[in-house]
């Protein structure tokens, strides 16, 4: 008879913020280094201490390799302008430990981020909001000019006619409700 793993859950900065309580939910917690420093507030700050003493919450940092991994498949969708580094981090460290074949669930509000991890097929979980139900490929695009650039474009600002870009969907599909846990 296998014996059922523990959860895995991996908590993005939002997920402290709205009151993500590992010593009430059964599993293991990770955060990154990049998470620790967006906290802010003493007492989130000392809860989260609490956390880290106890071992109920653990601090890794994901390798260099699976972050740039990340960012790559970031840009191919075109969410990659609008994602912090902390939220590449977050989505690393899922990555690596589903490779170390745990089952990783991370925690967050963020909107591109859940759509980075459905496109990884890593499961997400909001905390406060209800979570993506599309999977969305981006545009990037001039709205003076109408000119178009490739979502791994680095660029800010229209080459033509210097306006600054923005994004837009061109691009999506329904996903499967099993990546919302």
């Amino acid at each position: 008879m296998s014996q059922k793993r523990r959860p895995t859950f991996v908590l993005d900065t939002s997920a402290i913020i709205y009151g993500f309580n590992p010593q009430l939910i059964d599993g293991e917690h990770f955060i990154t280094p990049l998470v620790v420093a967006e906290l802010s507030g003493r007492k989130t700050k000392a809860l989260v201490d609490l956390f880290l003493s106890s071992g109920r919450l653990k601090l890794r940092a994901p390798s260099d390799e699976t972050k740039n991994h990340v960012k790559i498949q970031a840009s191919s969708t075109g969410d990659l302008p609008v994602l912090s580094e902390t939220d590449l981090e977050v989505v690393a460290l899922a990555l690596e430990l589903k490779t170390e074949d745990q089952e990783p669930v991370v925690v967050s509000d963020d909107y591109s981020l859940q759509n980075l991890c459905n496109l990884l097929s890593i499961s997400f979980k909001p905390m406060v909001t209800k979570g993506i139900s599309q999977e969305y490929w981006w545009l990037i695009y001039c709205p003076a000019c109408g000119e178009t650039y490739e979502p791994t474009s680095k660029f800010t600002t229209c080459k033509i006619c210097g306006h600054a870009l923005k994004r837009k969907v061109y691009s999506k599909r329904q996903i499967s409700n099993d990546r919302s846990e």
